[in-house]
């Protein structure tokens, strides 16, 4: 039998909703006395039962303060097939309540009208004026909100104190200069050490090469007049960004060009790299059951500085998670009051805690050796809002971009007009 398409998942989802919701609001949201008894179910990704399971108990526990009477069931999903899942839970008219996405998944579902507009009830949300701009522009279409920002990560460099000491390097750098100067330092100090990376930048990190296309003024994609997405990879302010990264890949990476980040904690735990474009995540890995406890006071971040704009960091990508209320859903009063009570300051301030950040700019850490995660964040980005984003990822299209450009196998000229005809071609498609 042949399997529907997302975009026919999509349209039965939303007509399904239009013809359910006679009982609603003019929000869209049917009316819950206080004393409704019900069931709300709640999908969470697996991260939350193993980061915050407090969290979780302690949002539900408010909830129920409002509504004693309904039962919270949580789900937990995994990123791999969640979505597959979602679509299939659509088709068959029996979606969660609440749903958690990552940021580059909404796009498709937004242009489709696919989860209920929260834009009525924004200011009922804890700091949704101050909300993370990587994650809020995600939730956002055409005046609307669909979803509400979660948490998320962003990446900084991540540094061994010790390895720039004795390069003569004592203070972590704050501008580009000064960083090409503690790469050439560290390239000079291990100069008989192939194997020794300054910096540890390989070509398959989206995210440690694009934020050098906006810091020079450039963008990934954008849409027409027409309707159409075109590539925005070749523009010269682009290759210029690329160009930028390039040079700190060739001055400070010694290592496999086309492997990818994840090898960036190993690198620094074992001393064979010096820095790296990392998130927390890895930072702590660095020092961590997987690398080596004893570098805990040896390790520190700061935030990339511009090659582009004298003063300045680079723009980081901020990557996280959203939570939307799917406009199928029988019970979205109850399905928004969760979200309220799950994204509130104090849970936020235990994502915070559990080394992440939070969905606000007002939130931050005092640990030093989170420093560098902290600045930028009002310019932090997220992927181009199309409906096919995920499938330009799935097919790897930038990482294997961005391979051949770090590998010196095409210029930045031409493996942006190549591939930015590819990523054309796959945001263009039908859904």
């Amino acid at each position: 039998m042949r399997r529907p398409t997302r975009g026919a998942l999509l349209a039965a989802l939303v007509l399904a909703a239009t013809a359910g919701c006679g009982g609603a609001t003019g929000s869209g949201e049917a009316q819950e006395p206080a004393d409704a008894a019900g069931t709300l179910t709640v999908w969470l990704q697996t991260d939350a039962q193993t980061l915050w399971p407090k969290s979780v108990d302690a949002a539900t526990a408010e909830f129920r303060r409002k509504y004693p009477k309904v039962e919270v069931s949580v789900a937990y999903q995994v990123w791999t097939d969640h979505l597959a899942k979602f679509d299939a839970a659509a088709q068959a008219g029996h979606v969660p309540d609440v749903i958690e996405l990552g940021n580059s998944e909404t796009a498709q579902y937004n242009a489709a009208g696919a989860f209920l507009d929260l834009a009525p009830r924004t200011a009922e949300f804890d700091n949704s004026a101050d909300w993370q701009k990587g994650l809020a522009d995600a939730c956002h279409l055409d005046g609307k909100l669909y979803c509400v920002p979660y948490y998320g990560g962003t990446r900084a460099v991540v540094y061994r104190k010790d390895l720039l000491a004795d390069a003569g390097v004592t203070q972590a750098p704050r501008t580009w200069a000064e960083l090409q100067a503690a790469v050439a330092a560290l390239a000079e100090r291990h100069r008989d050490d192939r194997g020794f990376s300054p910096f540890f930048l390989p070509g398959q990190h989206p995210y440690g090469a694009l934020p050098f296309v906006l810091d020079a003024g450039g963008s990934i994609a954008s849409r027409g007049p027409d309707g159409r997405w075109k590539s925005d990879l070749s523009s010269p302010a682009a290759i210029a960004g690329l160009k930028n990264w390039k040079s700190l890949v060739d001055a400070g990476m010694r290592g496999d060009r086309t492997a990818n980040d994840l090898g960036a904690a190993p690198a620094l735990a074992a001393g064979t790299a010096a820095m790296s474009f990392s998130t927390n995540g890895q930072l702590v890995k660095v020092f961590g059951a997987e690398g080596d406890p004893a570098l805990k006071d040896r390790i520190g971040s700061f935030p990339m500085p511009s090659p582009a704009r004298a003063g300045q960091v680079v723009p980081p990508y901020l990557g996280g998670s959203v939570l939307a209320v799917p406009a199928m859903s029988r019970h979205q009063q109850w399905a928004a009051e969760w979200t309220r009570q799950f994204t509130s300051t104090e849970r936020e301030k235990e994502f915070l805690a559990g080394g992440f950040l939070a969905n606000t700019m007002k939130l931050t850490s005092d640990d030093p050796q989170r420093a560098g995660y902290f600045q930028g964040l009002e310019h932090s980005w997220s992927v181009p809002p199309a409906e096919n984003w995920a499938a330009v990822e799935k097919a790897n299209l930038v990482k294997q971009m961005l391979v051949d450009i770090a590998t010196g196998t095409a210029g930045p000229e031409d493996a942006t007009r190549d591939y930015g005809k590819k990523i054309e071609d796959l945001l263009n498609t039908p859904s």
